[in-house]
């Protein structure tokens, strides 16, 4: 098939509630190329680049927006906000969704995963973004990809990424319902907060998996992420399960022992002197699930009044 198939699957999206609807839950090409195959229409990911341009010049703005208009200013400011799940009320719907994503596809290679460790990169966790070795030590980790000796590269080839992206892995038995249980997430979140949202992420973090500094700032906006461990007797202390990132403003390390199932919100802004910096580390026999969503707001309408 050519890239037509690609231009008639997204007009079919636009004009078709329920497709625009599960796109919301989508991440990755993958994603797009096996929900189109679902509804009779088949192009390969080469064809789906090729045909993006073409429809990014037809549209006037993307299909799916998710407000990140500044009217926040009413609330308390903070660079983080978290929440138990077992403590919001009207919640609990929600939280058992959330555990039907939290899967171990078996089409990933979990040995070739645990040899592409790097104990240094896991320590560059523990360097300040202020420091003055951060910058070279962070563009050349931008730069760094492991030999593993399999095409094409995983995305824990890359140095900046020890971990397993769940939305690249689509040929497996569990992801029809794991893709399902996304769609239907998105719907119950988007009735609790009364706002638009999407997918952003569906990572898988085994054991000694992290993601080093980052600040996602091509993508301003808030951030909503429930954490999740199979584990919690091995979450023992901040040095083996954390979240961190640096205060633009003091440039203070911050950092956020883990829990199991919690809710965390923070905003990502694209000024250079409001950056995000921030990082992850799971240095436990523990697997850890993050699931991530752009949202607007107006989540702070629930969960900063109740």
């Amino acid at each position: 098939m050519s890239k037509d198939a690609v231009l008639k699957f997204y007009d079919a999206i636009e004009n078709t509630d329920a497709l625009k609807q599960q796109c919301k839950a989508i991440t990755r090409p993958e994603e797009i190329v096996k929900l189109g195959a679902k509804h009779g229409y088949f192009f390969t990911g080469e064809e789906m680049t090729a045909a993006d341009a073409d429809y990014t010049q037809k549209r006037e703005k993307p299909l799916i927006t998710i407000d990140s208009s500044d009217s926040d200013k009413s609330f308390p400011q903070a660079y983080h906000y978290e929440f138990k799940c077992s403590e919001i009320p009207g919640f609990e719907e929600i939280s058992q969704e959330v555990e039907k994503l939290e899967i171990k596809p078996d089409t990933v290679d979990i040995e070739l995963f645990e040899k592409s460790f790097r104990e240094f990169d896991l320590q560059f966790a523990n360097v300040s973004p202020v420091s003055p070795e951060f910058k070279a030590r962070y563009l050349k980790s931008l730069e760094t990809y492991l030999d593993l000796g399999v095409e094409p590269r995983p995305e824990y080839a890359w140095s900046q990424f020890h971990l397993i992206n769940l939305d690249r892995y689509v040929d497996h038995a569990l992801y029809e319902d794991y893709f399902n249980s996304k769609v239907k997430l998105i719907k119950q979140l988007e009735y609790f907060f009364e706002t638009d949202l999407r997918f952003s992420g569906s990572l898988w973090y085994p054991p000694n998996a992290y993601r080093m500094w980052h600040t996602n700032e091509t993508q301003p906006g808030w951030r909503m992420y429930f954490v999740d461990y199979d584990n919690y007797e091995e979450l023992t202390g901040e040095d083996r399960a954390f979240f961190r990132y640096m205060n633009p403003e003091t440039k203070e390390l911050v950092t956020i022992a883990e829990k199991t199932k919690v809710v965390r919100f923070f905003k990502i802004e694209s000024a250079p002197d409001k950056l995000l910096w921030h990082c992850i580390v799971n240095r436990t026999k523990a697997n850890r699930w993050s699931f991530g969503f752009n949202l607007s707001h107006k989540w702070m309408n629930k969960l900063l009044i109740f």
